[in-house]
């Protein structure tokens, strides 16, 4: 079965700001896009490999049905569930947060 990748509104305004933040640091637009293109890729991967991504340590996150993968400094939280074709991508952001906290704040 291959499930459908979709991007929340939290997701879409992540990768814009990760494509900032580059840009912000190396002043060259087409690393920051390429970046987020690499994030994507990642996220176009559970489509056929959803429960790939780690499970996260933070009970709170496990009973709402979280994994996440790493690429590079950046993680991707997703939830999706068996049964449903749709793989939920909800946050992205730099590993080097809190991402309990971050998560936290994600619905």
């Amino acid at each position: 079965m291959r499930y459908k990748v979709f991007l929340t509104e939290t997701a879409i305004a992540d990768f814009k700001k990760i494509a900032l933040d580059i840009l912000d640091v190396s002043k060259d637009a087409e690393i920051a896009v390429n970046f987020v293109a690499e994030l994507k890729a990642e996220c176009n991967r559970l489509a056929d490999f959803p429960q790939s991504g780690a499970i996260p340590n933070d009970r709170n996150l496990i009973c709402r049905d979280y994994r996440f993968l790493v690429h590079k400094d950046y993680l991707i939280f997703y939830t999706y569930r068996n049964g449903d074709d749709t793989v939920y991508v909800k946050a992205a952001f730099n590993a080097k947060l809190d991402y309990k906290r971050v998560m936290r704040t994600i619905k």
